[in-house]
């Protein structure tokens, strides 16, 4: 541990910055010119940082040695092992009582962030977004559960074959390593990250298990924080259109299950130019203070 002080430090005052911001001032890091900026360092930083340098990306790995610690009564000794890592799954949990899933899946996972760059520097590039129809969308998150469901039963009946399987996530092929793998392991990877050119985050809505035993834990969390209005849904949908995640329904409510965290909603729902009940609500005063 001695030698990854530093690096603890600033994990730690880093992960500290981000929370208190989440908590505190989410209205302001979601202000229109701040939100993209913002956001984008933020994911350079869990990149390059949490990432590629301080090799801290969380892996459903982890969780089932947990389970399979748990099962046989042994020692959760090895968690400590990996501080740099232990710290980060701390923040993730902790983050489930305040936000669900939103705060590691949205904000501290680094093959997400990549998938995040993915998409932005496809719209650069004028790339058409192919976002899936709503029919197929809503089917396809399934297939994460079943995933985690699959791996789970083979840490039990087939233990010898989980590491194989837990292949399924590109994290030690694109972060641990470098993509310098064997070159299966390599177009594994790259494949997500081209995809995520036309088609926002595929891996991590489709087919991630870390981040459907992150949805399940987010079963945890104690309050609602994105605001909502009575007029969101109806006659509002912008947020929902905007959603790229799909993780608002047509009646206006949040699914905080497949929600990330992005706070495109929250900027929209506090932009007096954007919003339209406050647009509807600014035009109906005007009218009273000219009939007056």
């Amino acid at each position: 541990m001695r030698s990854r002080r530093t690096d603890l430090i600033v994990l730690a005052l880093l992960l500290t910055a981000l929370t208190a911001a989440l908590l505190l001032a989410q209205g302001r890091i979601a202000a229109r010119k701040v939100l993209t900026p913002l956001r984008l360092t933020v994911l350079a930083v869990v990149t390059l940082f949490i990432g590629w340098w301080g090799q801290g990306q969380l892996s459903i790995v982890t969780v089932l040695g947990v389970l399979r610690t748990a099962a046989e009564g042994g020692s959760f000794a090895f968690l400590a092992y990996d501080p740099f890592s232990l710290l980060l799954w701390g923040f993730a949990i902790f983050g489930l009582f305040l936000w669900g899933r939103a705060l590691f899946c949205g904000w501290l996972c680094p093959f997400g962030a990549l998938q995040e760059f993915a998409h932005h520097l496809g719209r650069r590039l004028g790339l058409p977004q192919v976002p899936l129809p709503p029919i197929w969308d809503g089917r396809l998150r399934y297939i994460k559960y079943g995933v985690l469901v699959g791996l789970v039963s083979l840490l039990f009946l087939a233990p010898a074959h989980v590491d194989t399987a837990a292949e399924v996530e590109p994290f030690k092929t694109a972060i641990t390593t470098y993509f310098l793998r064997e070159w299966y392991f390599t177009a594994y990877a790259a494949f997500w990250l081209v995809a995520g050119l036309v088609l926002f985050k595929p891996f991590c809505r489709y087919l991630c298990p870390l981040g459907a035993a992150m949805a399940a834990g987010g079963l945890l969390r104690q309050r609602s924080w994105i605001a909502r209005r009575t007029a969101c849904g109806s006659p509002c949908q912008l947020c929902r259109v905007k959603c790229a995640y799909g993780a608002i329904e047509p009646s206006g409510s949040v699914r905080y299950d497949e929600c990330f965290g992005c706070l495109d909603c929250v900027s929209i729902h506090d932009d007096a130019a954007r919003c339209v009940p406050l647009i509807l609500a600014a035009r109906k005063k005007q009218q009273l203070e000219a009939a007056e």
